[in-house]
């Protein structure tokens, strides 16, 4: 197999992360624009605010949850009841374990955050059936109005054929029938440039849920629906036209333990700034997705495995030569490495049998020390 070692080179950089941020401050605003409105009733919303906040902090410390931005969310939706699918999802993760796990609570964040609710999928669709209800009313009657224009031009003009008075008469009416006509033109422009402005908006809505029903809330890559998406049309493609393609299964090490030692905000930081070495690093022809937890994919469409875990064992290196620092304590939080399996298309092979192979290097990766990258098939 090839193997990407790691360095003996001393670590080049200095790295630091941020503190941790509450959520408890964004109830201020609500309560100034409360007191505005109705004084009366401002210390009674300020009361209920405070005692929602203290309910969520209680259930943190219940559940032994880190005090985190994502854990104070996801309780402030629980004990709030604004998202049905978050308590259904907590209330059964308490009833099959006794407490709400980290790791089970990190799994309802993601799914929850990535799925399009009902309410909005619902106002897409109202939206698009109305326009569609607009635009073909308007085309009819601007039918309509057409046909009856031109049976009564046909009158006007039988009657100028008569000549005499009637003749007179009918010039008139083809004037006010003209004025007319050019009226329902001009309000049929106006409606056509309101309808046009309502599909731009629903556009932008269209393509705002398909991006948080694709992407991953935490580091903002592309989630694994996406990513396989991707992939089924890159294989597509490269089957048809004969070019090469591969994908990397890369996953931090000792993952847990940093979890364990530092707390899940610094975890949660771990991801975004493995998330990023990854897409800084892969080049721009390559598609990085996160596959869960602290699994990522990353896609080279058009470049054989070789060349493809030369990149990623790059980044692999950079990464590892990394002393991470906390900003707020100044405690050493040592490197942070990842081990990859790389997996290059065979003929007639399906999605999940790449993705398999390239896994299984991952793990021989893992069990040969980790912090290292092997491909698939390859002594």
């Amino acid at each position: 197999m090839y193997e990407g070692k790691p360095p003996s080179s001393p670590a080049r950089k200095g790295w630091s992360l941020d503190s941790i941020f509450g959520r408890a401050a964004e109830a201020e605003p609500q309560g100034r624009a409360l007191a505005s409105a109705a004084p009366v009733q401002a210390p009674l919303a300020e009361a209920a605010a405070n005692d929602l906040f203290s309910r969520v902090g209680a259930f943190l410390k219940t559940h032994r949850l880190d005090p985190t931005p994502t854990n104070y969310d996801l309780g402030y939706q629980y004990i709030g009841g604004n998202d049905p699918a978050v308590v259904a999802a907590v209330d059964a993760a308490i009833a099959q374990d006794g407490f709400l796990r980290h790791d089970v609570a990190q799994q309802i964040v993601e799914s929850t955050a990535n799925t399009v609710s009902s309410e909005l999928l619902e106002k897409l669709i109202d939206q698009a059936h109305q326009s569609m209800l607009l635009a073909a009313s308007l085309v009819g009657q601007s039918r309509n109005d057409a046909s009856a224009y031109g049976n009564a031009l046909d009158r006007g003009a039988a009657a100028l054929d008569a000549g005499g008075e009637p003749a007179t008469r009918a010039l008139e009416l083809m004037l006010d029938l003209t004025r007319t006509m050019i009226g329902k033109t001009q309000d049929a422009e106006r409606r056509l440039a309101e309808m046009g402005s309502q599909m731009a908006s629903l556009q932008d809505d269209l393509a705002e849920a398909q991006a948080v029903a694709e992407s991953d809330p935490l580091t903002g890559l592309a989630n694994r629906r996406a990513f396989q998406s991707r992939l089924a049309r890159a294989m597509a493609q490269a089957a048809q036209e004969g070019t090469p393609l591969s994908v990397a299964f890369c996953d931090i090490d000792y993952f847990k333990k940093i979890n364990d030692n530092f707390g899940h905000d610094t975890g949660d930081r771990i991801l975004k700034m493995v998330a990023d070495a990854l897409v800084e690093g892969a080049g721009e022809d390559a598609f990085v997705g996160r596959f869960g937890g602290e699994e990522f994919l990353v896609l080279f469409d058009g470049i054989m495995a070789r060349r493809a875990a030369m990149r990623i064992d790059e980044i692999r290196d950079e990464l590892s030569g990394r002393h991470l620092v906390s900003k707020t304590t100044g405690e050493p939080l040592g490197t942070v490495t990842f081990s990859a399996g790389i997996a290059q298309l065979q003929t007639g092979e399906g999605e999940g049998d790449m993705l398999r192979r390239a896994d299984e290097a991952l793990y021989a990766a893992k069990n040969g020390g980790r912090n290292r990258v092997l491909i698939a098939g390859e002594d």
